[in-house]
């Protein structure tokens, strides 16, 4: 049975977190038009505490029991495991650029890798709701979905706790 719903699935909780990223992009969104850097600050601990977690979900939990039913060529796995990269990076990118006191060069370095890890995951996460999960939801087995949701349910939960 496929469920690609919000609340069922194996997918739903990553559906849910997505959720919660996609709230936190918007607060990013303002926080680089005002360039607030205590905004900008906290989402970089956002998706230091908060991401990496369900980061870990898909990449050490879902994708590889995907693998096993899409085989680990070219395709709609191997796409965002390179997202995830490219995301990192721009998040690396970022925190470097604010140590000490930006000056107008780095804020402007700052803002365009913020507007693009915006638009880049904005696209990753219809993705994932839209294409990926919804084959996890139809090649996973009954006892696979079973340990997946129980292995990701063990590396915890993404909330907004961090930075609001």
């Amino acid at each position: 049975m496929n469920n690609t719903g919000n609340d069922a699935g194996v997918t739903g909780l990553l559906v849910d977190e997505h959720k919660i990223v996609l709230a936190r992009l918007m607060a990013f969104e303002t926080a680089l038009d005002a360039f607030d850097l205590e905004q900008i600050h906290a989402t970089i601990r956002f998706f230091d505490e908060q991401v990496v977690l369900h980061r870990r979900k898909e990449e050490e939990v879902l994708f590889p029991a995907m693998k096993k039913h899409l085989g680990t060529e070219d395709g709609p796995i191997q796409c965002m495991l390179a997202e995830h990269q490219d995301e990192q990076e721009r998040i690396r990118k970022i925190r470097s650029l604010l140590e000490g006191d930006p000056g107008p060069t780095s804020r402007s370095a700052i803002v365009k890798a913020g507007r693009y890890i915006l638009d880049l995951l904005r696209i990753h996460i219809v993705k994932e709701d839209n294409i990926l999960f919804p084959i996890a939801e139809s090649v996973l087995t009954d006892e696979e979905k079973k340990e997946v949701l129980a292995r990701m349910k063990a590396i915890g939960f993404c909330n907004t706790e961090c930075g609001g």
